[in-house]
């Protein structure tokens, strides 16, 4: 016969496994929560004293009201539906008032009238879908005995509200910093893949069919608009909750690394559009030699690299391990694309404007993704720098060429903005005359 301790072993084990399921469970966890409230709720309902002990009824559906995934939601819901149903009460008294006998057409008419009026007050929140509700229960369930009824309505569902709440607090409040976390990890990898596929139109023969990669890039903005939900849920989850005092971390780090996100989408979608004008050959406003395909999915990829890697200093920090700083490659590889674009800067603009475009946009995400973009490492390659020292020694006195920001000015280069077909393969100089 197994001992006591064996058996309280085995009982604890049981439940520790039940909690660490129902925290991996988010729905399963509050199912259970909502369940147990609305049973706590309703075996409260008939002990309060004085005439709302009659309606015991509302007292789950004020539990029900009150639970939501979070502390904070749950007390924000049931305060307001509060506030909605007083105000629905008030406004069935006032009709009440106004009339003789049973409440007929008009008097529903009035009510429902000026209802959907307060119901468009914002504050009232959750609330305002409440005020029609309570005011048509009042109006016309409480009959004879309608301030008895509005009193055990109000009453027996802030009993509910309340039971909610607490029951939220105090079985295992949910904390959900890590998803959050998942979250952005998921779409740092996603932003550096769909920069990998971008690269990849320079990289095969044009004209592409293939449309894939522009369909997942463009799904960037709501997967990160989902993902800012996910870290505002975070947030919010911190708030009035017991759990969190164990594991106190501030979330500042997260909303900015969403906001350099967002802004990688952006050009990034901006580099895929022009990619897939240059890759079909359907722009006319928009080309780029094809000789500089390479040089531009060099660059991209290196880019690429940059985006998988963000955030891997600190983790390289805590293992004591040194992390790659992919940002000299990305800078040196953009300077290399603007150096072969300035090789065809006799050609007219809308010759090259596709290849400018990109490295443009290649540089702004290097840049957001930079946490010092003034003290980052830069590309100093010296015989880099020489050979663009000895291409601007060869045009003393001229104004233009390009640096490892972007293109400078030049009075003395074609100026030509007539269309331009993007030059084709079977003319490798640049000549498409």
């Amino acid at each position: 016969m197994p001992d006591r301790r064996s058996v309280l072993r085995r009982e604890a084990s049981t439940a520790s496994r039940w909690t660490r399921l129902m925290i991996s469970q988010p729905r399963l966890l509050l199912a259970v929560k909502t369940a147990l409230a609305a049973a706590v709720a309703y075996w409260i309902a008939p002990q309060v004293p004085g005439v709302a002990a009659e309606y015991p009824y509302y007292a789950p559906l004020g539990a029900v009201i009150a639970m939501y995934p979070t502390i904070k939601s749950s007390l924000r819901q049931g305060v307001q539906v509060l506030v909605g149903v007083v105000t629905g009460i008030a406004l069935a008294s006032l009709v009440f008032a106004l009339q003789d006998g049973r409440p007929g057409v008009l008097s529903v008419a009035l009510l429902v009238g000026v209802g959907v009026v307060l119901a468009g007050i914002r504050w009232l929140g959750a609330g305002r879908d409440w005020v029609l509700t309570a005011g048509l229960f009042v109006l016309l369930l409480g009959g004879a005995d309608a301030e008895a009824y509005s009193l055990g309505y109000i009453v027996q569902l802030g009993v509910g509200v309340v039971v909610g709440v607490v029951v939220n607090v105090v079985l295992v409040p949910p904390l959900n910093t890590s998803r959050a976390d998942d979250r952005l990890r998921r779409v740092r990898h996603s932003l550096a893949d769909r920069a990998d596929e971008i690269a990849g139109v320079f990289e095969t023969t044009w004209p592409i069919e293939d449309d894939d990669w522009e369909r997942r890039v463009g799904v960037l903005p709501s997967t990160l608009r989902r993902v800012r939900d996910a870290v505002q849920y975070a947030d919010e989850s911190r708030h009035m909750n017991p759990r969190w005092l164990l594991k106190r971390r501030d979330l500042a780090g997260e909303y900015a690394e969403l906001a350099v996100f967002e802004r990688v989408s952006f050009h990034l979608q901006d580099i895929a559009e022009v990619s897939g004008i240059l890759g079909r050959r359907i722009g006319r406003q928009i080309g780029m030699p094809d000789l500089l395909a390479p040089d531009v999915a060099r660059a991209v990829h290196a880019v690429a690299e940059v985006i998988r890697r963000h955030g891997a200093a600190e983790t390289a920090a805590a293992t004591d391990a040194p992390a790659p700083d992919a940002f000299v490659t990305a800078r040196r590889r953009i300077a290399d694309l603007w150096d072969a674009i300035d090789t065809h800067r006799d050609r007219p603009t809308t010759d090259t404007s596709g290849g400018v475009s990109i490295a443009v946009s290649l540089g702004r995400i290097v840049a957001a993704l930079d946490p010092d973009d003034m003290t980052a490492p830069r590309p100093d390659d010296a015989d880099a720098e020489e050979a663009r020292a000895a291409s601007d020694g060869a045009h003393d006195g001229e104004v233009g060429g390009t640096d490892s920001t972007g293109p400078r000015s030049d009075a003395s280069a074609p100026r030509d903005t007539a269309p331009q077909d993007t030059v084709r393969p079977d003319h490798p100089d640049g000549d498409t005359r």
